[in-house]
């Protein structure tokens, strides 16, 4: 996805679904809000704002590729504290979002105060190859 991980991120989850038409990608990782702000900012184009989930999705809500995977909630369900944002690669300058090599839902929680999920979920073509599996922990 060419998704960067901040170093002082915490709880790093990472799946990968092979899909008959899509395969998709996910990545989710905790920051302190403080820095999660930075890290969003930096990958959104200058002017650009993360907006809140106003239709929110049931709790029974089951995407082709769900974080529930992960164990964690799908942020589609998420009202509070939930911001979200779209990004595509093609034009896209800012200082992270120069790295991004698909197009991503991005998705920042903060679930406690002080402490903030960023969940990042991507479409990719089936021609590319998927990435390595990693050993878990």
């Amino acid at each position: 996805m060419g998704v960067r991980i901040p170093e002082a991120a915490s709880d790093r989850r990472a799946g990968y679904k092979v899909g008959e038409r899509y395969d998709t990608g996910l990545l989710s990782f905790v920051l302190p809000s403080k820095e999660a702000e930075a890290y969003t900012g930096r990958l959104l184009p200058e002017g650009t704002r993360m907006i809140g989930n106003f239709r929110p999705k049931q709790k029974d809500y089951r995407p082709a590729a769900a974080f529930s995977h992960l164990g964690l909630a799908e942020p589609e369900t998420l009202v509070r504290g939930l911001r979200r944002a779209s990004l595509c690669p093609d034009g896209l300058a800012s200082p992270e979002g120069v790295h991004l090599r698909r197009c991503v839902d991005l998705f920042a929680h903060e679930f406690r105060p002080g402490t903030t999920r960023i969940y990042v979920r991507s479409t990719i073509e089936p021609t590319v190859p998927p990435p390595p599996a990693s050993p878990g922990p």
